[in-house]
């Protein structure tokens, strides 16, 4: 199926969206108790019936009722646009904008004309989240790991993470790779689709942190206390970093402790232990060059970190990699 067809496939409307046009009404296809005001959870027995991951698109010409559900999903916006609300928090998704939800938020959303595709990705298996925010332990950038992190421990952001992929034209294409496969019979098709959702979260990793160096500074205050130990790494101390954002030393090391699930020299020991892994594998500085900068003043201590958490030391680390 070229770009054509799946265009034409998305945009041809089918029965009950014929339905939800003529009488300009959700027909609630799949039965959901809305009685009484009731916010009914959507049964995973109707989506996941042939793995663990579900690909559809959401139909037009009505509003859809708040709901809960208890799987992680995407809503990517193919074309057009769209105004959600995320436990009663306004969210307008444009074209190729993506949103990750967690589970067990409550979400609906306006009614969305002829235009407006939306599509949606459910996953209900969450290791592979954790298989992909552990491979991401290479990554130079904690609010990388952080933001990917949010998803799943219900840390930021309300429960969502919103992501632009305009510019991103691998992050798009795999979208729509695994609509194309989600339509497919054939029997690779749970194996390919967790291929293609496990490389598009690395693509989000990027993405990620190009929104994140934005909005940092305005939005959750945890984002731009990490970007900052992203920046400053080198040469910071946690009495610095509080006095800094103007905290209390005490109290910034318990929000880190409470936010992140680590404490402030476990943040800097992943940060320099990731930038020096980079520099080993891909420089030919010496060790003793390396440990200086990333803020040790003695090879000592770079020893001891890669002896902490690789169980192994930098030169052997090197040899390995290199």
């Amino acid at each position: 199926m070229d770009q054509k067809q799946l265009d034409e496939f998305l945009r041809k409307e089918d029965p009950i969206e014929r339905l939800q046009k003529e009488r300009q009404q959700n027909m609630n296809p799949i039965h959901l108790d809305y009685r009484d005001g009731n916010i009914p959870t959507i049964p995973c027995k109707t989506l996941f019936k042939q793995g663990n991951i579900f690909v559809n698109k959401s139909r037009r010409f009505s509003y859809t009722p708040a709901h809960r559900h208890n799987f992680i999903e995407f809503n990517y916006m193919y074309s057009g646009h769209c105004t959600q609300y995320i436990n009663d928090e306004k969210i307008v998704l444009n074209q190729n904008d993506l949103i990750l939800m967690d589970k067990d938020i409550v979400q609906r959303i306006d009614s969305i004309g002829p235009n407006d595709i939306l599509i949606n990705i459910g996953v209900r298996d969450v290791s592979i989240f954790n298989n992909i925010t552990h491979n991401l332990a290479d990554s130079e950038s904690l609010v990388t790991k952080f933001m990917l992190n949010a998803a799943i421990v219900n840390a930021v952001h309300n429960n969502f993470i919103l992501f632009n992929v305009g510019q991103n034209e691998m992050a798009n294409e795999l979208i729509k790779m695994m609509i194309v496969k989600s339509l497919s019979k054939n029997q690779d098709r749970n194996k390919s689709l967790n291929l293609l959702l496990s490389t598009l979260l690395i693509e989000l990793a990027n993405t990620v942190e190009s929104q994140t160096n934005q909005i940092a500074k305005s939005a959750d205050p945890e984002l731009a206390i990490l970007q900052y130990i992203d920046t400053h790494y080198s040469d910071l101390s946690l009495k610095t970093l509080a006095k800094h954002f103007g905290y209390n030393k005490n109290y910034l090391g318990n929000m880190l402790k409470k936010t992140t699930g680590q404490t402030f020299q476990s943040l800097l020991d992943q940060k320099r232990l990731a930038r020096s892994r980079t520099l080993l594998t891909n420089t030919n500085y010496s060790i003793e060059n390396i440990s200086e900068m990333i803020g040790f003043k003695s090879p000592t201590s770079l020893f001891k970190l890669y002896r902490k958490y690789l169980h192994t030391t930098p030169k052997t680390f090197r040899m390995q990699h290199q």
